[in-house]
Formats: structure tokens, sequence, C-alpha cells
């Protein structure tokens, strides 16, 4: 099978470009071809030996190529709109060349909206979320203003007028139906995949009193949360060190970023930032960390929690989402409710000064990723709900 992946982006870290990258990979071991169309290139990833059975094609376009008018573009999403024609003049002769069966692409870049009235292949629409969208949501503006509203009715045509439509988590897609309107569309439940060849724990020893934070430094993934829980956690522990793994966000209204802002009140002593790891270097925090923190406010998947529970590492997530989906309280981590300071601080503070409790939670979580998360089982998972796609779409054809 050939197979097309539309990612907007995947020179970075973020949990849409990892499951893309991961998958990528399965597939290719399967015997697939794998074509990746992307705005910003391959970045800093590698595909381990399948560079002939894996293809990453740059759109030759920068961001700015795609604005307008700033007074247009108020009112109007240029950028999206640029963006899903381009997709749909490129498609065509990509799928020809290299005889496409099936493009995946993603739900919040909206890749293919804009090609799905002339597609000559099956079109998948993966819902990986995004918090904003809950955030919009909840505030009652997803469609409130005129640019909202055409963001919304695109994003819905996206949905409705997929082949197939597949979820990162059952959370996920409860929220996508009620904001979306999609009472009727099938959308099937797909997790989040970690390759256990890669993420996995080894024997050597953690650093004692040492908290992993992996996300972007933004209020959304819970960093406010944190900065507000660390104090509580160095009054408890005073030799606990926080490390930051994600790309760094400005700070407030300020000048600084978050990790300028977390060392200067706390110290480089107790606060490192290590800025957006490649995958192997984030490997060896997850095993060295003694906890991972995830305080989203939102989440819809929750790569990093999956990732870190692969490695060994016993997590405190957030209620929400697909993590409070994903964890039985004290069982394969701790659960706390969101924005909360000082839940997070007692949780942080209980697992540091319980190996016990750590041991405990992070043999089920390691067992819990084996069983229902594994990259083998979800590749699986996925190419027979693609072969499907592809049969009922020539079905219709003919």
């Amino acid at each position: 099978m050939n197979i097309c992946y539309l990612v907007r982006s995947f020179s970075t870290q973020a949990g849409t470009e990892s499951y893309v990258h991961c998958m990528s990979m399965a597939l290719a071991r399967r015997g697939h071809t794998v074509h990746i169309v992307s705005l910003t290139g391959r970045g800093r990833r590698h595909f381990e030996g399948l560079e002939d059975q894996i293809f990453v094609h740059h759109l030759d376009f920068t961001e700015e190529a795609f604005r307008g008018s700033w007074l247009l573009d108020r009112v109007i999403p240029l950028s999206v709109w640029r963006y899903g024609q381009l997709v749909s003049h490129i498609m065509p002769d990509l799928i020809r060349r290299h005889a496409i069966d099936i493009i995946e692409a993603t739900d919040w870049g909206m890749d293919a909206w804009a090609y799905l009235g002339k597609r000559k292949v099956p079109v998948c629409v993966r819902l990986h979320g995004y918090p904003g969208f809950k955030d919009d949501f909840d505030r009652g503006i997803l469609k409130q203003w005129s640019k909202n509203r055409l963001l919304w009715s695109l994003f819905r045509k996206h949905l409705l007028g997929a082949d197939l439509v597949t979820g990162v988590s059952e959370s996920y897609i409860r929220f996508a139906r009620n904001a979306w309107e999609l009472k009727d569309r099938d959308i099937q439940f797909i997790p989040i995949s970690i390759n256990l060849d890669i993420f996995h724990p080894t024997d050597t020893p953690r650093e004692d009193q040492a908290i992993l934070f992996v996300g972007r430094l933004e209020e959304s993934k819970g960093i406010a949360v944190l900065a507000h829980a660390f104090p509580l956690v160095l009054r408890e522990m005073p030799h606990t060190k926080l490390y930051l793994a994600g790309q760094d966000y400005q700070y407030m209204d300020s000048q600084q970023t978050w990790s300028q802002h977390l060392i200067d009140v706390f110290g480089k002593d107790r606060i490192v930032y290590l800025g957006s790891l490649p995958t192997q270097e984030l490997v060896h925090y997850y095993r060295l960390a003694s906890i991972c923190v995830v305080p989203s406010l939102y989440e819809p998947g929750g790569t990093a929690m999956f990732e870190a529970m692969a490695c060994g590492c016993p997590v405190i997530v957030s209620k929400v989402g697909g993590l409070g989906e994903a964890i039985k309280d004290r069982q394969t981590g701790l659960l706390i409710q969101p924005a909360e300071s000082k839940a997070l601080a007692g949780a942080s503070v209980e697992l540091l000064q319980q190996p016990h409790l750590r041991h405990h939670i992070s043999q089920h979580a390691l067992d819990t990723v084996r069983c229902g998360f594994d990259i083998n089982r979800i590749a699986s998972q996925t190419l027979n709900a693609y072969r499907q796609a592809i049969s009922t779409f020539k079905t219709r054809s003919n």
C-alpha cells in the first residue's frame, strides 16, 4: 500500500508529528511505502534505514506566503484557505507519480479540505485535537465571529467529507461530535501508539527527586499550574529538580519566556530547561526522572504521558480529556483535578517520597501500554481501517 500523510508541520516533537513519524516507520517495516507532505519538511527526524520507503515532500512555501492584507485576514482565514488550495493543487500529480492509495490528514491543519471535492483516492482525517478548540468551545466563541464561523464550517466540511475519520481518544471523539455537530458521522477510535523498541525502561538508576515536564511551555499545557506547585514541592523536598522539555513560550505579558522566568525565580540548580529534544534524548530523560507531570488544562490524547509510562516513569496527570480516560488512579498513575496547583504539589511529594508506590504505578502503567498502545497493534488496526476505506471508496466510485 502507498500511504500519504498530510501534516502542516513536521519539524518539531509535537504529538501529531510524533504520531506520523512513528506510524510511518511501523508501516514501512510492514512493507508499505509512505509519503509525508509538509510545509516544514523533515526537521530533525530520522527513519532508521527506512529512507527507501519513507519520503518527505517539502512544500516550498512559507507561512508568510499564505498571509494577505492583515485587515482581510482578520475576517477571513486566508492562511487556511491558501494552504488548502496549495495541497489541492499538488496532490493530483503526487498521487499519479507515486500511486497513492489513501491520504491521511490532520484535523487541526484542515490539510485536505480543498482536495475533498476532486479526490481520486480516499481521504482519512485523524482527530488529534488541539486544546484551543476546547477552550474556544467552552467560551462560546468557536463560531461566534465571521472568521470563526468560516473556520468552523471548513473544519466541519473536512470531517463530514472524509471517507474515514479516526480519533485519539473516546473523550475527544465525543467533544468533536458536539463541537462540529457530527451526530451521524462514523468516527473510529484508534489510540495513540508507542514504539516500545524505542520507549522502554532500563536498569539505570533514576535521579532522586527529579520531576520531568514534557510539552510546550504554555498555559494550556499547565505550565502555570506547575509554576505555582513547584514552590510547594520545594517546601517539603528542597532538593527537588525540575526538568522542562519542549518549545518555550512567552511568560504572561513580559519579555521573558517561561523557562527564563522559572530559572530567575528558582535558580539553575532547581530548573533545567532542555529545549525541544530529539527522540533519543527525550527517552533518556524519561528514564532519568523520578516522575513525569502532565498538568494540562485539556489534552485530547496525551502522547508524553504514554511515552513516560512506556519508559517506566510514573505519571501525574490532570483528569481531563484523553488523560483521565487512560489512567486508573493510583494504579497506572495519579489523577488530579485540572488547574489545582496544591493537588499537583501534593501528588508530586507523595510519589517522590514513596518509591514503593512509584514502582507499583510504573509496573501497572507499563503493562497497560504494552497491552493497549503498542505501535504494532495500532498499526494493524490502522491498516484495517485504511483497507476498508479504500474498498468502500472503490465501490462507490464504480
